[in-house]
């Protein structure tokens, strides 16, 4: 009892904030006393915030254009990576090439500097947990997550590509506006259709147990391919979504009758949701042009006020 009541005592929260409090105390060492530049170790917060943050500035833009730059080489490393074929000797005790340790070590290389350039984000920021929870911080954590998981899991060395999904500040950096309104708008559409989607692939899914189901009550004994209840719901979904692979195909009469219902059903569930995003993507659009005609007579209405009370205050003047 006494045991467990220390356990609940224990204030595990606050062991938490002193191990990431020493994290960060050793990460801000490195970065300042070692990797940076002398003439850059005496910048601010506000200062660091300037160059990361703010891409319309030209520190800034620079700061953003060769982490892109940085970005692209990673990935061309893992590309290269595993042509050489070293992603397969992550395993066994056979002597690695030089290769193999070539490309560790910038794939570390480049590991490390975006870890320590998330935590110059983070460390120039009033409210970190903001930052850490939203878009682009999830984005960066899950950049630089796989490396550290790869020490546990080799194969999850090949996640680093989610680096590429970093390069959606290039709308920020270049001030594509209207490409981030167009995906804005896009997210909007999707959002707005999510629950009439799920509710159809419900529907699918279940469809494709029952005809599984079915596919193996007609085929089971006399097909070896379908053999169980699973490979013929396997089968039903590769045949609904007009996939195809072949690898599985009815014998009897029965059955092939019952697949080309299936694929003729296939076609369905290619049509539906399409049906349901593009007359979502309609009324959006819709409800977007009749937001700027309104604003746009708001305006006109404001001109003309603006027009009136000239002409009063004229026909005052002329009358005085």
């Amino acid at each position: 009892m006494k045991l467990t009541e220390r356990l609940r005592k224990f204030d595990y929260r606050g062991l938490l904030r002193r191990i990431l409090a020493a994290i960060g105390e050793v990460m801000h060492r490195i970065v300042f006393d070692c990797l940076l530049p002398k003439h850059y170790r005496d910048l601010s917060k506000r200062d660091i915030h300037t160059i990361i943050f703010r891409s319309d500035t030209p520190a800034g833009k620079r700061f953003d254009v060769w982490l892109l730059i940085l970005i692209a080489l990673n990935i061309v490393l893992l590309m290269v990576d595993s042509m050489l074929g070293n992603t397969t000797l992550t395993r066994g005790a056979e002597a690695k090439p030089f290769s193999y340790w070539l490309m560790k070590v910038l794939e570390w290389g480049f590991t490390i500097l975006f870890t320590f350039e998330f935590y110059l984000r983070i460390y120039c920021l009033k409210n970190p947990r903001k930052y850490v929870t939203s878009f682009y911080g999830v984005i960066d954590i899950l950049s630089i997550f796989p490396s550290y998981l790869s020490l546990f899991f080799p194969g999850a060395q090949a996640l680093t590509v989610l680096r590429l999904l970093r390069v959606l500040r290039l709308f920020r950096i270049f001030r594509m506006r209207s490409f981030l309104n167009e995906s804005r708008f896009l997210l909007n559409t999707l959002k707005r259709s999510a629950i009439r989607i799920m509710i159809f692939m419900l529907i699918v899914v279940i469809g494709a147990v029952i005809l599984g189901t079915l596919i193996f009550a007609i085929e089971g004994d006399r097909n070896p391919a379908i053999s169980s209840i699973p490979r013929g719901i396997y089968w039903a979904i590769v045949t609904i979504t007009t996939v195809g692979y072949g690898d599985i195909a009815p014998v009897t009469p029965v059955g092939q009758f019952v697949s080309a219902l299936v694929m003729l059903l296939g076609y369905s569930v290619i049509a539906v949701p399409t049906g349901i995003i593009v007359g979502e993507t309609i009324r959006e659009g819709r409800q977007k042009h009749e937001e700027s005609f309104s604003l746009d007579n708001e305006e006109l209405e404001a001109a003309d006020d603006d027009e009136v009370d000239k002409d009063k205050k004229a026909a005052d003047v002329a009358q005085e």
